[in-house]
């Protein structure tokens, strides 16, 4: 390939999820949320001398998706584009590489994201134009765009991607790049690409990479090997400290650490400079049931943590065996414990129908979550999260032994589905229901409802109220 100049201009887009209204919605409607994995690539390309343009359309509906990315295409002019792959965003991302492909086929488009990762060699063998960027992609990026300015560029010399071989007739993976150990060499995320609209009053932030847990319905091991890498807390707050000055109007910062609670000193050396540094905003986290400490748990008061998510998935201990979560009943009750000496909301979630899932299963985690409600009270809805197969995870493995589907899925336009291989969609809905009448303050008025939650009550009356006062005295 010979070039004539430095191509030197990247697109950067993550287009719809599937399941979008019709009518296109702001980004701003989801505050608490943004791709922030493209924001750190942005930074990254772009302190390489790279001119970068962004695209975040996951809550736009398909047809203003691919007019926004063909717009501005026409207007950007770009050498490459590179398309983030989610498993929930593959159907509007496969549109837009024929889409692009077919208009500009000079326009080299590169591949990302988990789901590229996990399913590359089916997608390079459809389209094998492409090249796949695996697993993190900041550094990979950036050699990869060096190499494709190259007269005879070599992408065996790139660790990390996967291209079809032209000369071989098939798809070649290289060498996996090392996890990079040291995040403090990374830029800040580009929030700023976010906060254009000033009714965004949430951020978001990952202080740490990784999670040490092999949950059976999880994606991210492949790549990351259980291994959690840290940022250290000063750069930690340094990012945190550069948003609240950056946008005066965010109120809220939320960390979406997959495993944030795995050093539980590091968390509170994180408060304390928070402290220091006498910034006052509120800060929600997710984070597992173990390990915790009390110690940790009143820093995160003190720091104005308002909502830690604790992912529970299950009250059931054979169930929580099996999904290899990790932890078990008398973990999550003394979790409860600990959280219920302070003013931190809880929101916890739980999954019908994970493998082993049966009525049995179902009584024992409303049974179990009613005593833990009693302890510190958790909200919950009516209850539809119902196990979703993911490629990558073993409950995909599971999925694909018993006959439920094949690779070739991933490769069509249905929705993700649900782990049907055991319970139909007709009983999931009758174990969810179960499930509800025990534990959802909307079933409290239904005869079901009421009668199985009639002695949480009191302590539900309790929690509202308290929530009324809060609301109020803001």
């Amino acid at each position: 390939m010979k070039n004539n100049k430095l191509r030197n201009k990247l697109l950067l887009v993550t287009s719809s999820f599937e399941d979008v209204p019709e009518v296109p919605i702001s980004i701003t409607n989801d505050d608490s949320h943004y791709p922030i994995g493209m924001g750190y690539l942005y930074s990254y390309i772009e302190s390489k001398g790279v001119d970068v343009e962004l695209l975040s359309l996951n809550h736009f509906d398909y047809e203003t998706c691919y007019k926004k990315v063909m717009d501005k295409i026409k207007e950007f002019s770009p050498d490459f584009v590179g398309l983030q792959l989610l498993s929930s965003n593959r159907v509007s991302s496969y549109r837009l590489i024929e889409l692009i492909h077919k208009e500009y086929p000079e326009i080299q488009l590169i591949l990302g994201g988990i789901h590229t990762t996990i399913m590359y060699e089916q997608l390079i063998d459809k389209y094998p134009f492409v090249i796949a960027v695996l697993g993190e992609g900041e550094i990979t990026l950036d050699e990869l765009l060096h190499e494709l300015n190259k007269e005879q560029p070599n992408l065996r010399s790139i660790d990390g991607i996967a291209f079809y071989n032209q000369d071989l007739y098939k798809v070649e993976r290289t060498k996996p790049r090392e996890l990079v150990t040291d995040l403090d060499i990374f830029p800040f995320p580009k929030h700023e690409l976010f906060f254009k609209d000033s009714n965004r009053f949430s951020g978001c932030i990952i202080t740490s990479r990784g999670c040490f847990m092999k949950c059976s319905f999880c994606v991210l091991n492949p790549e990351s090997k259980r291994i959690v890498r840290y940022r250290t807390p000063k750069n930690v707050v340094d990012e945190i400290e550069h948003m609240a000055n950056s946008f005066p109007q965010m109120t809220e910062i939320f960390i979406h650490d997959d495993s944030f609670f795995a050093d539980n000193k590091r968390v509170i050396e994180i408060c304390d400079e928070i402290i220091k540094r006498k910034i006052k905003l509120e800060f929600v986290c997710s984070g597992r049931m173990r390990p915790l400490t009390e110690e940790m748990i009143k820093k995160l008061e003190e720091v104005n943590f308002t909502r830690v998510i604790l992912g529970i998935e299950s009250g059931d201990n054979s169930i929580l065996k099996s999904c290899h979560k990790g932890i078990t009943q008398s973990d999550i009750e003394r979790g409860f414990k600990l959280f219920a000496k302070s003013k931190i909301n809880l929101k916890t979630f739980l999954i019908v129908g994970l493998p082993g899932e049966n009525i049995d299963t179902i009584n024992e985690t409303a049974r179990f979550i009613k005593k833990m409600q009693k302890i510190k009270y958790v909200s919950y809805g009516d209850f539809s999260n119902f196990l979703m197969v993911y490629p990558g995870t073993e409950v995909y493995e599971i999925a694909k032994s018993k006959g439920m589907m094949t690779d070739d899925f991933w490769m069509g336009d249905e929705e993700i589905p649900v782990y049907i291989a055991e319970n139909s969609i007709e009983e999931l809905k009758r174990l969810g229901g179960v499930l509800s009448d025990n534990i959802s303050y909307e079933r409290i008025l239904t005869w079901k409802g009421f009668k199985a939650q009639f002695k949480l009550i009191p302590t539900l009356m309790v929690y509202f109220g308290k929530r009324i006062i809060a609301r109020v005295r803001r």
